[in-house]
């Protein structure tokens, strides 16, 4: 694929299985905002090396799964060769967040401040349902820090700067 850097590709699903006769295919949706799953999206699949460029014909669910058809996959046996594949877009294509929300790639990164100092750097974003956890690096030790509107006080994913304001002895409490 040309002018595409796999950095830049965000995962948003990946397909499980072929789906009937069609080319029709089962997936498994990674990133849940139902704007990145209109008819006409650009995608990117990506499985073993091999990378090919389609849009979305549709996307629906079907018995508690999704399916979708993918433009220039239209028999069991172009869906077959897919099975496992990522599907993914430019991450320059991903609509904004919303309001007070942040995309978890965009927090990895960002420096965690309480009380104006640093306490470490996020390593990744853990979504346990309703709260989402920051794991942060801590000088080589990991400390887990709801991700929750009572603590923060400023992101700026930009600055990659994160504040919060915690209790007392919450990080020594979650530092592993």
């Amino acid at each position: 694929m040309t002018g595409t850097d796999q950095e830049s590709l965000i995962s948003i699903a990946s397909i499980t299985r072929a789906q009937g006769l069609r080319g029709v295919v089962r997936v498994r949706i990674e990133f849940d905002d139902d704007r990145l799953f209109k008819i006409g999206r650009d995608v990117i699949l990506s499985l073993d090396g091999t990378v090919r460029e389609t849009k979305i014909e549709f996307l629906r669910p079907q018995h508690g799964r999704w399916v979708a058809k993918l433009e220039s996959i239209d028999s069991i046996s172009d869906a077959e060769e897919w099975i496992g594949a990522e599907i993914s877009v430019r991450k320059g294509d991903l609509p904004s967040a919303e309001e007070g929300a942040y995309f978890s790639f965009d927090l990895e990164g960002c420096t965690v401040y309480a009380s104006g100092e640093p306490v470490g750097t996020v390593r990744r974003v853990l979504d346990y349902g309703q709260t989402s956890m920051l794991e942060v690096d801590r000088k080589g030790n990991e400390v887990l820090i709801p991700f929750v509107n009572a603590y923060l006080r400023k992101v700026d994913t930009a600055a990659k700067r994160i504040e919060v304001e915690l209790p007392a002895g919450l990080i020594e409490l979650n530092e592993k």
